[in-house]
């Protein structure tokens, strides 16, 4: 062989040694760089858990019940109002994990849930008047009974939908509630998944509900609704991304939506997605949340987004960690 092939031959295989070695090292890299987005806020004051139910008031959280490592269901209720905890009246109903809360008109509500393998799935609700700081009955949800639904309000009114019950039957139902008349009423839905332990966050009057899990699979399906019209959006996996999710925790801060931790198709993660409405994007260029989890509560307060409690399904978890979108 003369010089010129030999020396053809060489840069050859420099070139594809240093393409390895790039591609190795760009595969190897999971160093986080851009400004720190989480900080510790102030602990949650009772006992680690995860499947607690929240709605918030005037800028102020409120977590309600939940699961404990030793199997105890719980009914107790704390107040977040961006520094400290205050502890409020217990809720009133059967203890519960994974129900669902939300807020109309300065009044909050919880329901659903599982109340333990001696109660199983439930369908009742209840309001909390945060001034008189009791608990009222109000009417049943009139689907099924079920746990890991999903809630959120527009206007005066709130819906909810999805759920599953101990036998693993999921549902694609949704049913709107109106305080005013205390009543319910049957939506119709265009999902074309039956689903459990979905998220929703709601952005200048119009809700998006995504993730969840159909037959043990993340489901990729994604959608809007202004309280008249489902519109279906791009799927949540697509060939330069994958943000399917089910027991992860969301909330919206100014024009976007953030889904942080839960559960993918590979495990518990810790990753932070956020979704753009203006172009139905989503990007994960956002801090990871130190520990990953499932089940915890997410919320917004005075322009925070917060993310407490939880578990892995062996630790469970009361921190309480703030997060601040800058990169």
């Amino acid at each position: 062989m003369n010089k010129k092939n030999w020396l053809a031959l060489f840069l050859v295989a420099t070139l594809a040694i240093t393409s390895f070695n790039s591609c190795k090292k760009d595969d190897e890299d999971t160093t986080e760089t851009g400004p720190t987005e989480w900080t510790r806020s102030a602990v949650f004051p009772e006992d680690p858990r995860n499947g607690a139910s929240t709605f918030t008031i005037n800028d102020v959280a409120y977590i309600v019940g939940g699961y404990l490592k030793t199997n105890e269901v719980l009914t107790d209720n704390h107040a977040f109002d961006g520094s400290q905890w205050s502890t409020k009246a217990n809720f009133i109903g059967p203890a519960r994990h994974s129900a669902v809360g939300f807020s109309v008109n300065d009044q909050g509500y919880v329901g659903l849930g599982f109340g333990g393998d001696a109660v199983g799935a439930l369908k009742d609700f209840y309001k909390y008047n945060p001034t008189a700081n009791s608990w009222t009955k109000v009417a049943d949800f009139p689907g099924e009974a079920r746990f890991g639904a999903v809630a959120f309000s527009i206007g005066n009114n709130a819906y909810v939908g999805l759920g599953a019950t101990s036998t693993d039957k999921t549902f694609s139902d949704f049913y709107k509630y109106d305080p005013s008349a205390d009543s319910w009423t049957k939506i119709e839905t265009p999902f074309t998944y039956k689903k459990a332990y979905a998220y929703a966050f709601v952005i200048n009057g119009v809700a998006y509900v995504g993730g969840g899990y159909s037959n043990g699979v993340p489901t990729d399906d994604f959608y809007k609704f202004d309280g008249t019209t489902w519109t279906k959006l791009p799927s949540l996996r697509t060939d330069n991304y994958d943000a399917r999710r089910f027991n992860a925790s969301a909330f919206a801060i100014g024009n976007y939506g953030y889904v942080v931790s839960g559960r993918s198709a590979s495990g518990i993660v810790n990753t932070v997605w956020k979704f753009d409405p203006s172009n139905n994007t989503w990007t994960d260029k956002h801090e990871s949340l130190t520990s990953a989890r499932e089940k915890a509560v997410g919320f917004a307060v005075k322009g925070k987004g917060y993310i407490t409690t939880g578990s892995t399904g062996t630790s469970f978890f009361d921190d309480n960690w703030e997060f601040t979108p800058v990169r």
